[in-house]
């Protein structure tokens, strides 16, 4: 039988490990898959024909579907990148081309043009003769926003785990050296792309009235568009707690070990959230998490390994960070749990599965 052949569209900013990951055991399996050499925000306006005319493959994976048709506070060009989508995705349905996509959001994060995200999110509802999400509450929610006929052709596929992704080898009191952090004392990381709706601001707020003396918090990432009015927010939020260490730069895939090693538990404070595969990698580094209970993080973290809030709480993420101050002893063995969690979403069963949707749309 002659391999299948599958497009990722777009290509994932600093090659993601979930693309990396999900594409070599895919190939393991025998299906043939390539993506655009062009990163997200580089991928030339008519793709698709691009990638119809170079590769002819059986289907196209979408998976981030607004850099495709948005362009960061530009309308106009906005408005031709979505004709030139709306075009391109109905030439390739025509084509016979499946397309199959993974919702990782139901909208855009920034939540700009988004009568335009819903026209183009929707089309590809319509068209795809296969829809994966991560989890039965992101299901849930996709089939709420997108009401659908066939409901039959929306599968559950987990997110898979990075422990095999990144080195994990640097002991807890270098990672806390390097980092000019104290030995002794609770920490807690926030790591990864600073951006509004993870809430990072409001995370500062709530450290801020930790009446412990006797703990720190790492925020380590790259401010989302070198945005400078949410930089000059960060600094001024942390300029009177010396307990606060901002390093607002990317962390590149070397170092995340460092961080997630000098940490006792990682928060992450979303307000909306639908999947996270951050969480799934502190997991991987055997990290407890602080996190709210929605989307998909409820079912992936339980109470032996985290402390989960309901978001709508006032003082849920205050009352979640107080535990885990309590129960700083108990850390190391929610760490534990959460890797033993963590080791089940092996990817080798994730492209297994992938492969089955794969061959009921063919």
């Amino acid at each position: 039988m002659e391999k299948m052949k599958s497009i990722f569209v777009p290509r994932a900013i600093d090659d993601n490990p979930y693309q990396n990951q999900l594409i070599l055991n895919l190939q393991q399996l025998g299906t043939y898959v390539e993506r655009p050499n062009h990163a997200t925000r580089f991928l030339p306006t008519f793709f698709l024909l691009t990638i119809f005319s170079h590769w002819k493959p059986d289907i196209v994976h979408f998976h981030w579907l607004h850099p495709l048709f948005l362009e960061p506070n530009n309308n106009l060009k906005t408005f031709f990148k979505t004709l030139a989508f709306i075009t391109q995705v109905v030439i390739l349905k025509i084509t016979g081309i499946k397309i199959i996509w993974t919702v990782h959001n139901l909208k855009n994060h920034e939540n700009t043009n988004l009568f335009l995200d819903y026209i183009c999110t929707n089309l590809i509802v319509t068209l795809s003769s296969a829809i994966i999400t991560h989890c039965e509450a992101a299901k849930e929610e996709f089939i709420k926003k997108f009401p659908l006929r066939n409901q039959d052709k929306v599968f559950v596929i987990p997110h898979g785990n990075y422990i095999d992704s990144y080195e994990n080898k640097i002991e807890k009191s270098i990672a806390r050296k390097s980092l000019g952090l104290t030995n002794s004392g609770t920490v807690f990381l926030f790591l990864g792309l600073i951006r509004p709706y993870k809430g990072v601001l409001e995370l500062i707020e709530t450290f801020k009235t930790l009446d412990s003396e006797e703990c720190e918090l790492i925020i380590a990432g790259k401010v989302y568009d070198n945005n400078q009015e949410m930089m000059d927010l960060l600094l001024q939020k942390i300029a009177d707690d010396k307990r606060i260490k901002l390093i607002p730069t990317f962390v590149p895939p070397e170092q995340v070990q460092t961080y997630m090693n000098a940490s006792d538990v990682v928060v992450f404070p979303y307000r909306d959230v639908l999947t996270s595969g951050a969480v799934l990698l502190a997991m991987s580094f055997s990290r407890a998490c602080i996190a709210p209970r929605k989307g998909c993080i409820a079912e992936v973290l339980d109470n032996d390994g985290a402390f989960l809030y309901q978001p709508d709480e006032n003082n849920g993420l205050r009352e979640a960070m107080d535990a885990a101050l309590y129960k700083q002893s108990n850390l190391l063995i929610m760490g534990k749990h959460n890797f033993h969690l963590a080791k089940k979403f092996n990817w080798k069963h994730i492209a297994e599965m992938t492969v089955d949707v794969y061959r009921s749309c063919l």
